[in-house]
């Protein structure tokens, strides 16, 4: 089985996994390449905060700290274990005109039947694999049930609840994310905060008509 080669973007947190490591280091610079925990860890980029921050990302159950480095990286690791893998599509060269495969010319007394060629889903060849959307939250409408902030002030709580409360009592879960990240939130943090606010009965979410 070939080794999966994986980029991390420090920034983004996107982590994308390659058949091959030139094919992952042909997509640029500016990210985090490594294929498995020891590699990650590494690379001087990785901080124990983005380590954080990269796991709740792809996990539907965010943590706020690990017991170190080591733990996390390898919780890390098992989290994208399932990620779609994607090869460089190898460049096509126009055929010459008269030209044939391998160069052979054919009998001109046999006849020519049409060559079909599969594509490469019909071979089964990088099958893309079929992704259920990441986490519960979404694709749901946020409805907030309370007047007042019942967070701690200056907290990241604080500031993620004042936007379910200036937002006209719902809100779509991906415009959440989107205004949060103005005042530093990541992802992950959101769906932390949003998780504990419905375990409180603050808010709740609803499907969207």
């Amino acid at each position: 089985m070939n080794t999966v080669t994986y980029t991390l973007d420090p920034k983004s947190l996107v982590v994308k996994g390659y058949a091959s490591d030139k094919a992952a280091r042909s997509m640029g610079n500016g990210v985090v390449f490594f294929t498995n925990a020891g590699e990650l860890l590494a690379d001087r980029n990785v901080t124990t905060r983005l380590l954080v921050d990269a796991y709740n990302e792809v996990s539907d159950a965010p943590v706020k700290k690990f017991s170190d480095n080591k733990t996390a990286a390898k919780r890390y690791m098992a989290a994208i274990a399932d990620i779609h893998v994607r090869a460089v599509p190898t460049p096509q060269v126009a055929a010459i005109p008269g030209m044939t495969p391998l160069g052979i010319k054919p009998s001109p007394n046999y006849p020519q039947a049409p060559v079909e060629h599969p594509d490469v889903a019909t071979l089964g060849l990088y099958e893309p694999k079929v992704v259920k959307a990441r986490g519960s939250f979404a694709g749901k409408i946020i409805k907030c049930l309370v007047n007042d902030n019942p967070r701690k002030e200056g907290t990241r709580g604080f500031k993620n609840f004042n936007v379910f409360l200036g937002s006209n009592a719902t809100l779509k879960y991906e415009e959440f994310v989107k205004l949060a990240e103005m005042h530093g939130s990541t992802k992950g943090g959101c769906r932390e905060d949003l998780a504990h606010d419905i375990k409180k009965g603050r808010v709740e979410l609803i499907d969207e008509c």
